[in-house]
């Protein structure tokens, strides 16, 4: 309740701050897990990337948000959830492939922080294996503009990516992050019409 009030106010006043255009709204499954991986400019990103679709987003969230008990309570009820950027423990992943198996949307930030779209980072890796281990599809996400009053903001949701070659299959690290790599140049590279 709280997630879709919130999500409604939200974009009631993004409607005000910003030009958003969203492109390739259907690319996004009705129904079974899925990841949403976009880029990540600004704070304001899950908010808007939760205007893409009417289902409920569990966004990963760096942990120092959830140290003040007000704000951690606030965060669960828009289904965020911690993890620890440094070493993610084992009741993140637990949590992340809870969601996934119960076929709802994981949103993963895979370069783990906010990146000037000139400045490229290397992604963690650990939503590939999200993706293999439950069979689940990789939503890239591309965010273009800057958040300035009137400012236009494009989301641009590409096909999903499913990595059925590698179920069932052990992956070095190497070979995890090369393919985590791959999904972050297909989000960059996603264009509007």
């Amino acid at each position: 309740m709280i997630y879709k009030l919130g999500r409604f106010i939200t974009y009631l006043i993004s409607l005000i701050l910003f030009r958003i255009t969203i492109i390739g709204k259907e690319n996004i499954p009705e129904t079974g897990g899925a990841l949403i991986c976009p880029n990540h400019i600004s704070n304001i990103d899950p908010v808007v990337i939760s205007f893409t679709t009417p289902r409920e987003i569990h966004y990963m969230a760096k942990a120092e948000l959830f140290k003040n008990s007000l704000l951690a309570w606030f965060f669960r009820k828009v289904k965020a959830f911690p993890v620890n950027r440094e070493k993610v423990g084992i009741e993140t992943i637990k949590t992340s492939l809870k969601i996934l198996k119960e076929e709802e949307i994981l949103g993963i930030f895979p370069e783990g922080h906010r990146v000037d779209p000139e400045d490229r980072t290397a992604p963690a890796s650990g939503f590939v294996v999200f993706a293999i281990k439950t069979k689940s599809p990789i939503i890239p996400v591309r965010i273009k503009g800057k958040y300035k009053f009137r400012g236009k903001i494009e989301i641009i949701i590409g096909q999903p990516i499913y990595l059925e070659e590698y179920y069932g299959k052990k992956l070095s690290d190497e070979e995890t992050h090369q393919l985590s790599e791959k999904i972050m140049d297909t989000v960059y590279e996603l264009e509007s019409a």
